[in-house]
């Protein structure tokens, strides 16, 4: 249950985040554009995504730490175990493939600019691999129960 409760709470984290820029917050950067640079780090994007968008983001990334939560037994749902798996599949794989695409020569999402380029390869995809490894473990953990 402990890496459930630890892979839930990181992510219940970057979700209010999330919900913080949605509602137009450039914290911790003192300002939309710094922080567009700092967090999507897209050299053709040049406004920060909607509200509504990153609003759906934030509400994905939490369903993604209930799905935790299931998995490792500190909560229960009424639905059938195989949502459960294929939530546990999905996003082991969404966040070990964001996380490996941040070291593969050619990235698949461009030329990131500064400062999103240095805390992409120190922070943001070893924090990816580390929630990918968090949702495989709890994967093989849930199957062999």
């Amino acid at each position: 249950m402990f890496i459930s409760i630890v892979v839930a709470l990181v992510l219940f984290i970057i979700s209010a985040l999330h919900l913080l820029w949605a509602s137009g917050s450039a914290w911790p950067c003192s300002d939309r554009q710094s922080l567009l640079r700092t967090v999507v780090g897209h050299p053709d994007i040049k406004r920060f995504p909607s509200a509504p968008l990153t609003t759906a983001v934030a509400l994905a990334i939490a369903f993604a730490a209930i799905i935790a939560l299931w998995a490792g037994g500190a909560i229960t749902l009424p639905l059938p175990l195989w949502i459960r798996t294929t939530g546990l599949v999905v996003l082991a794989a969404v966040f070990l493939l964001r996380g490996a695409s941040s070291y593969t020569p050619r990235r698949v999402w461009g030329t990131p600019v500064e400062p999103f380029a240095t805390l992409d390869i120190r922070c943001f995809a070893p924090l990816c691999l580390a929630l990918g490894a968090g949702f495989t473990w709890l994967l093989i953990d849930s199957a062999s129960v």
